[in-house]
């Protein structure tokens, strides 16, 4: 599959950044990947949920992997990879040469917990990131919500740290 010269634009508000009333645009992901062999290229993506995501298959035996994205502009929560579940497998996976204009995240790693699991052989390189607003890198849970209760926690409150009483449980059988 090879996707180039494509635009998305899922913005909530004109801001330049993403506040809670933006980031409550759930669903909004850019483009969301999975399979063998991929090339995309030349994207720009503004959006409230992940900008690229690339998403496990459930299937051991036909993970999601060889996959390029370059020269990507892009906001919201980034480059991610996840989350990532029960049989879920993504290896071989490139980043490279993007821009992030005030992302919520830039780099992202989301798993929920699971069984059989694995990420390996990610590369991210000459990936720059403009004033990320909440982390630049996230390797951990996923911050959600998916309750009418925005802060809710499952398993990581979107609104954690930034809101008083936002709780992030953290994540069983993580390695």
């Amino acid at each position: 599959l090879v996707v180039r010269n494509a635009g998305i634009s899922a913005r909530r508000t004109s801001n330049e950044g993403h506040g809670l009333i933006d980031l409550s645009a759930f669903n909004t992901d850019g483009f969301d990947v999975s399979g063998r062999n991929v090339h995309m290229h030349d994207l720009n993506v503004w959006c409230q949920d992940d900008a690229i995501t690339v998403k496990g298959t459930n299937d051991p035996d036909f993970p999601s992997e060889n996959m390029l994205f370059e020269r990507i502009n892009a906001t919201g929560l980034g480059l991610t990879i996840g989350s990532i579940g029960n049989w879920s497998h993504v290896r071989n996976v490139t980043f490279r040469d993007s821009y992030l204009h005030r992302p919520f995240k830039g780099i992202y790693m989301k798993f929920r917990p699971s069984n059989d699991t694995s990420i390996e052989d990610v590369l991210v390189e000459n990936v720059v990131m403009d004033a990320p607003e909440q982390w630049p890198i996230w390797i951990g849970p996923a911050q959600q919500s998916d309750s009418r209760n925005l802060c809710h926690a499952n398993p990581c409150s979107i609104c954690w740290p930034h809101v008083l009483g936002a709780q992030c449980t953290g994540q069983h059988n993580a390695t």
